[in-house]
């Protein structure tokens, strides 16, 4: 499984990172801006992508619009920690295969998101 974590903050980076490649046995690659995320799904294919929102350059949201209207069904779970009511709106704008939750999660949550996408038809 080749997952692609995608955050600015280095230590959420990191932990989300260490939880995919412990938890799922992934080959799991990192991004650190919105740039970065972009660039790496252009050059591979990809089994999930677990990104947050507020990113330098371009956000992650920007980015997985850009993915799902370039056709790419890929399981994504968007991590924030915005409150604004519309974010579960944009993220259901990406389909059945797009979870949101919210910072801080705890570990069940993201590995509930994962399997969620995982799973979703």
């Amino acid at each position: 499984m080749r997952v692609l974590v995608a955050d600015d903050d280095p230590e959420m980076l990191e932990m989300v990172a260490g939880i995919a490649k412990r938890e799922l046995g992934a080959d799991v690659e990192r991004a650190t801006s919105g740039h970065e995320l972009l660039e790496m799904l252009a050059e591979g294919n990809w089994d999930l992508i677990i990104t947050d929102i507020s990113m330098p350059w371009m956000t992650g949201m920007q980015v997985m619009h850009s993915v799902r209207t370039a056709g790419l069904p890929v399981p994504v779970v968007v991590m924030t920690a915005l409150q604004g009511a519309e974010i579960a709106d944009q993220v259901d704008a990406l389909g059945t295969r797009a979870r949101l939750i919210r910072k801080p999660f705890s570990f069940e949550e993201l590995l509930a998101a994962v399997h969620a996408v995982e799973h979703a038809a």
